[in-house]
């Protein structure tokens, strides 16, 4: 039985627009060469705006606009054999890691040519500096504008990929969107085929049903010139996915086996040299003293310099709080922190009620529980921000899991599996399932399971990389958020 996907791209449609639509594969050619022209660019701004600015006269643009070609030229190449300029990476901003780690290096190179070529009297202190400034703001926001650019090229569909069938189990098949395909493999969906649910046990029935489907999906294949075939099956399933195999062997092009849902849980883990091979990393160790070093004076600086730049924003709000609604200003509740201890979490009070015992009601949408500037606080997330005295004082870090009430901890530490992994780190103020979408109330079981899965996603991957972009993506993302009421 075939069908198509929930977001397909007509056959047709699709060969005569692939001339005028962004093609997934130059879009890493496409970035390298606005690096490269972004670098000579920065080389000559930063020159000849030193000498112009600091020391009065013009200079010759050419010296400038040759060390700006080689460092563009060392920096394409070091991105390339950092993958920095896969499609897939270019859709998300972790590639600014990746990104200020190859630009430091150029600039450390180029210097080192200078020093060793004597050049360094040409060529200022304060024009090098200036250009590793201009440069890496140039390039991180190049990014920024790729990465947007993409994801919203992937959504209309105006970002042509490889061709490709899918041919699979129906369970494994609903995992990949056509959305999902595109952004993650670069391919486009033509159509899809589901092979026969019949039980395992009548495998005559099994193979004749097989058949069909993949005949169909071999027909539509050539009649579209379709450049691949992508199975999706259990990998348990030898049998079948022996079966697939040796029927398309009569179709010239590749036949790629994507991961099942076990495999994906998996291989979402960060990879570890280990002797001479790899391993995946199911779980990894504790924070080093040196990295929790790293994550504390990130928190300390951080949160220092919030409260003071915000100072005035925060006494406005307490002035306002006191005005809008009697009670106090500043709202108290013990929380679990890092190991399960207890803590007492500030924040600006939005409700009417103080709720602090075994039993405490989520807010809800239109919850007359809260007051009117209490709506307009949580929605912007005003409130949270006392939580930086908790960080201060070493309770809370700027990002990390959220901490939830203990009575809701209780609740679904007995529900949820894993939900006491949390606690392997310090709560945060925002973190990656707030970025990621998951805010506000859990309603639903599922929905808490969904945000659990990302707070151990951060706590295995974390870095002080991620730490930043997720900051900034709260300050992108979580002001608009519809979820928190």
């Amino acid at each position: 039985m075939s069908y198509i996907s929930e977001a397909p791209i007509p056959v047709g449609a699709g060969l005569r627009q692939s001339a005028r639509l962004l093609s997934y594969r130059n879009v890493g050619l496409i970035t390298a060469v606005a690096d490269y022209l972004l670098i000579v660019a920065a080389s000559v701004l930063a020159g000849v705006g030193y000498h112009l600015v600091a020391l009065g006269y013009v200079v010759d643009i050419r010296g400038f606009a040759g060390i700006g070609s080689h460092a563009g030229l060392l920096f394409v190449l070091l991105a390339k054999s950092q993958h920095l300029y896969r499609p897939s990476t270019l859709l998300w901003m972790r590639q600014v890691r990746g990104v200020v780690v190859a630009w430091g290096v150029v600039l450390l190179a180029i210097v080192s040519l200078l020093f060793l070529l004597k050049l360094g009297e040409e060529y200022s202190r304060g024009a090098t500096v200036g250009f590793g400034v201009v440069g890496l703001m140039l390039l991180i926001g190049s990014r920024a504008v790729i990465a947007n650019r993409l994801r919203d090229a992937v959504a209309t569909g105006n970002l042509t990929g490889q061709r490709a069938i899918l041919l699979g189990d129906r369970k494994e098949l609903a995992y990949y969107s056509a959305v999902e395909l595109l952004r993650t493999y670069g391919v486009q969906e033509i159509e899809r085929f589901e092979l026969s649910a019949t039980d395992a046990g009548d495998k005559s029935a099994m193979d004749v049903d097989d058949k069909i489907s993949i005949g169909a999906a071999i027909g539509v294949a050539r009649s579209s010139d379709a450049e691949m075939v992508l199975l999706a099956l259990p990998w348990t399933d030898t049998a079948r996915y022996e079966f697939v195999r040796q029927n398309l062997r009569a179709l010239p092009v590749p036949a790629l086996l994507l991961p099942d849902r076990s495999a994906r849980s998996i291989l979402s883990q960060p990879r570890v040299e280990i002797g001479a091979d790899y391993a995946i990393e199911l779980q990894r160790a504790p924070l080093t003293p040196l990295e929790r070093g790293v994550k504390r004076a990130f928190d300390i600086v951080g949160a220092g310099a919030l409260l003071i730049l915000l100072s005035p924003l925060l006494a406005l709000v307490s002035i306002a709080i006191k005005l809008n609604s009697s009670g106090p200003v500043v709202f108290r509740q013990h929380r679990k922190g890092f190991n399960g201890r207890k803590f007492t979490i500030y924040k600006f009070r939005t409700m009417t009620v103080a709720e602090d015992g075994p039993v405490i009601r989520q807010a809800q949408r239109n919850d007359a529980r809260v007051t009117s500037l209490g709506f307009y606080l949580r929605a912007t997330s005003i409130d949270e921000l006392p939580q930086l005295i908790n960080v201060l004082r070493g309770e809370m870090s700027l990002v990390g899991p959220r901490p939830h009430a203990i009575a809701h901890d209780d609740e679904y530490s007995k529900l949820i599996a894993n939900y006491a992994f949390r606690h392997h780190v310090k709560p945060g103020i925002t973190g990656w399932a707030q970025v990621s979408g998951f805010r506000g109330e859990t309603a639903r079981l599922e929905l808490m399971e969904r945000r659990v899965d990302l707070d151990l996603w951060y706590i295995n991957n974390w870095s002080i990389w991620l730490d930043l972009w997720i900051l900034i993506r709260t300050c992108l993302v979580v002001p608009r958020s519809m979820n928190a009421y």
